[in-house]
């Protein structure tokens, strides 16, 4: 079926949802991608969902005539599902902060399977890399973080899901993959992730983690369609080492941590979120990880096969930078376990 286009069907509102917290240096190019579109500015609704930015972010969102909504919950995670609660399009955008759309047709490509097909509850592009991002961009863009790369294997990205998954549906456009709670992958309400919103609506306990809503859809056998002509930049860590190594710790110590809150924090993230929902060879390769890691030689000849199997550069980058999340493992694991300190409670 061909693209849709103004003259074949109504064009419906679009909503982009975007949490911010002194967001400011990201917004030129974000918005410049939404401007750029081929679909009628209209029809497109922006709305940040601002967590107490002290920057120009608010200025920018004021000069802009983009509508702000405070986020009492501070964070990116509930600030997706607040944003999805006060949006009006009918389809709606999860969209990072530091995320562009490639495309001009980007809006347009994601739409095509809810025309095409009524079953369709959401959709979903992939991650593509600028030629100046750094390594470390490079390879979280390609592989996730190396501790979710190590555990969830080819489910960790869209380019990589037809070698997980089984095919349900497929069009020349896009293509419905077989998940289940069990065998989930890495995906979430953030990278361009976009929602019918007649066909879910996001339970509380899953807004402080993208991967559980999107679990939660799973279970209710809801579809979700990846289109591999739409991709988004996303430029993750192109600060550099440090701020990895700073998301990298507040994660651990967020593990690691016994109390049943995390600091002012209530509700679960990451892999404690989403426990019940790992197949006993994920937890297997999980406990394994900080062995796996901190070892570099095994890291070194995986990646040499990985390489000549895949021809995927990123390979390059893996012995390092997982001997680095390894090594912050063992390192906050004696801090918080064996002597006792307190785990690192603000969010990067």
């Amino acid at each position: 079926m061909p693209l849709i286009n103004k003259k074949t069907v109504k064009l419906p509102v679009v909503s982009f949802v975007t949490p911010t917290f002194n967001s400011a240096k990201y917004l030129n190019s974000y918005l410049k991608s939404i401007r750029k579109q081929d679909y009628p500015q209209n029809k497109i609704e922006i709305l940040f969902v601002d967590g107490g930015s002290t920057d120009n972010t608010l200025v920018f969102a004021k000069n802009n005539k983009i509508k702000v909504i405070k986020n009492k919950l501070i964070l990116g995670d509930p600030g997706f599902a607040i944003g999805g609660e006060k949006a009006t399009g009918e389809f709606v955008v999860f969209m990072g902060h530091d995320n562009e759309l490639v495309q001009n047709n980007w809006i347009r490509l994601m739409l095509q399977p809810f025309l095409d097909d009524k079953d369709i509850a959401a959709a979903y592009p992939h991650l593509e890399n600028k030629v100046t991002d750094n390594w470390l961009t490079k390879y979280v863009n390609t592989f996730t973080d190396p501790g979710n790369h190590f555990v969830y294997g080819y489910a960790n990205n869209p380019l990589t899901f037809n070698r997980e998954y089984k095919t349900i549906k497929k069009t020349d456009d896009w293509t419905v993959f077989n998940f289940t709670p069990y065998n989930h992958p890495i995906l979430e309400f953030e990278q361009g992730f976009m929602l019918r919103r007649s066909a879910y609506r996001r339970k509380k306990e899953t807004w402080f983690c993208g991967i559980l809503a999107v679990i939660d859809m799973i279970k209710k056998n809801l579809q979700m369609a990846y289109v591999p002509a739409a991709s988004n930049y996303h430029g993750t860590l192109n600060s550099g080492l440090n701020q990895f190594i700073k998301k990298h710790r507040w994660a651990i110590d967020y593990q690691l941590d016994s109390r049943e809150t995390f600091g002012i924090y209530e509700q679960k993230f990451g892999l404690k979120a989403r426990a019940q929902y790992m197949s006993t060879p994920r937890i297997v390769r999980k406990y394994l990880y900080p062995f796996y890691g901190i070892s570099l030689i095994i890291p070194v000849f995986r990646a040499i096969y990985k390489y000549i199997r895949d021809g995927e550069v990123e390979w390059f980058y893996h012995p390092f930078i997982t001997f680095v999340s390894a090594f912050i493992i063992w390192q906050e694991a004696v801090k918080i376990i064996i002597l006792k300190k307190s785990p690192i409670i603000e969010r990067y």
